[in-house]
C-alpha cells in the first residue's frame, strides 16, 4: 500500500476524525455529538464529489440548536488530504461546498432537515513546505444552529477551512492521545530505528480490543513510512509480532546488520574518515535504540579521538541491551578520559 493510501485509511476511522476536529475546531467540539459521526457514502452525495475529495464526507449532528422541526441539524465534514501546498485550496473548498449542497437539495436532504447544513471543510497536510495560504471568510445561513454555533462556523463558511499541518509543531508538542497526532509523531521519525520505538509507543496508548483497529491502522500507517527510512534489508515487524511483543526478528537483523559494519570496519583497517565512523555509529544508535539515543551519542563521540575507541563503542552497540546501557559505557568512557558527559 502506498504512503497516500495508508494516510487516507487511518482517517478513514470515525475514532480519528473526532480526533480531527479536537485539533481543527477545539472551540466547537463540545457542541457536537461525535457519537453520530458517520461517513456519507455516493447514495447521498454526488459520485464526483466523492472522487473529487479523497471519499472523505462526513457528517455530525449538533447537540444542540434544534431546527423548528424538532431535529438537531448536522454539520458536515470536508475532509482534504494534501502532501503540497494548494494555493488554489479556498477556491476549491468553495466548489466542493457547492456540489455538496445541490447534491443534498436533489435528493431532498435539505428539505426534509429544514434547510441546507452548514460545512467544515479541514484539511489535513503532511509536506515539507510550510503553508502558507489559507481560505477567506464568508457567512454562515441564519437558523442552522445556536447563534453561539453559528458564530463559531461564520470563519468557515462557504469557502474557508481549517488547516491541520503536520510540520507546524515539533513531533512532542502534539497532544499525547489525540489519534491524528499519533499519526503525525509517526511521520516525524528520522530514521528506521526511530519509527519503530514510536509506533511501539503508539500503539501502547490505545490498548484493549475496542482500538485494534486503530493498532492496526497504524502499523500500516508505520509500514507504508517504513519503506522510505528502510535499507531494504530489514523489515518493520508485523502487526501480530508487536501485538504480541515478539520482535526478535527485528533486533536479529540489526544486530546481524551491526556485525557487517564492524568486520567491515576491521578489515579495511578503519580507513574511513573519523566523521564519517561517527555517523555510522550514529546511525547504527538510531536503528536498535531510536534518535533520542542516537542524537545523545553524537555529543559524546565527537570527544572520541582513536579508532579503537570508535570501533569499541560499535562493540558497545551491538552487545547492549538498551540505549541507557549504552550511554551509560560511553559516559564513563569519556569520565576516564576527562572528555566529559552528554
Amino acid at each position: 500500500m502506498d504512503h497516500d493510501a495508508a494516510h487516507k485509511l487511518y482517517h478513514a476511522l470515525p475514532e480519528v476524525v473526532a480526533d480531527l476536529l479536537r485539533l481543527a475546531v477545539p472551540d466547537l467540539v463540545d457542541d457536537l455529538d461525535l457519537s453520530t459521526l458517520e461517513r456519507m457514502s455516493g447514495e447521498s452525495v454526488d459520485t464526483r464529489l466523492l472522487t473529487r475529495v479523497s471519499d472523505m464526507v462526513w457528517r455530525v449532528r449538533f447537540k444542540h440548536g434544534g431546527l423548528a422541526n424538532g431535529t438537531r441539524p448536522w454539520l458536515l465534514l470536508l475532509v482534504e488530504f494534501q502532501s503540497t501546498v494548494d494555493r488554489r485550496m479556498a477556491e476549491r473548498v468553495r466548489e466542493y461546498t457547492a456540489m455538496l449542497l445541490e447534491a443534498l437539495d436533489r435528493n431532498g436532504t435539505v428539505k426534509r432537515e429544514g434547510g441546507p447544513p452548514p460545512v467544515l471543510a479541514m484539511v489535513v497536510y503532511n509536506g515539507s513546505e510550510r503553508w502558507a495560504v489559507g481560505g477567506e471568510a464568508g457567512s454562515v445561513a441564519a437558523g442552522l444552529a445556536s447563534p453561539r454555533v453559528a458564530r463559531l462556523l461564520a470563519p468557515f463558511q462557504p469557502q474557508a477551512y481549517r488547516l491541520v499541518d503536520a510540520g507546524a509543531r515539533s513531533a512532542h508538542d502534539w497532544p499525547p492521545e489525540n489519534r491524528v497526532a499519533a499519526s503525525i509523531r509517526l511521520q516525524r521519525s528520522r530514521s528506521a530505528g526511530e519509527l519503530l520505538e514510536r509506533l511501539r509507543e503508539e500503539m501502547a496508548r490505545f490498548p484493549g480490543e475496542g482500538n485494534e483497529a486503530l493498532r492496526e491502522g497504524l502499523h500500516v500507517w508505520a509500514r507504508a513510512l517504513w519503506s522510505h527510512l528502510a535499507d531494504g534489508r530489514t523489515e518493520l515487524p508485523s502487526f501480530e509480532e508487536l501485538e504480541r511483543g515478539e520482535e526478535d526478528k527485528m533486533t536479529t537483523l540489526l544486530e546481524a546488520r551491526a556485525e557487517e559494519w564492524k568486520a567491515e570496519w576491521l578489515a579495511e583497517g578503519i580507513e574511513k574518515g573519523r566523521a564519517e565512523e561517527r555517523a555510522l555509529l550514529d546511525h547504527l544508535a538510531a536503528l536498535k535504540f531510536g534518535a533520542r539515543t542516537a542524537e545523545c551519542l553524537s555529543g559524546l563521540l565527537d570527544r572520541l579521538t582513536t579508532p579503537e575507541e570508535l570501533l569499541e563503542v560499535g562493540s558497545w552497540i551491538i552487545e547492549c541491551d538498551t540505549g541507557a546501557e549504552l550511554l551509560d559505557r560511553v559516559r564513563a568512557h569519556a569520565a576516564r578520559s576527562g572528555n566529559g558527559e552528554c
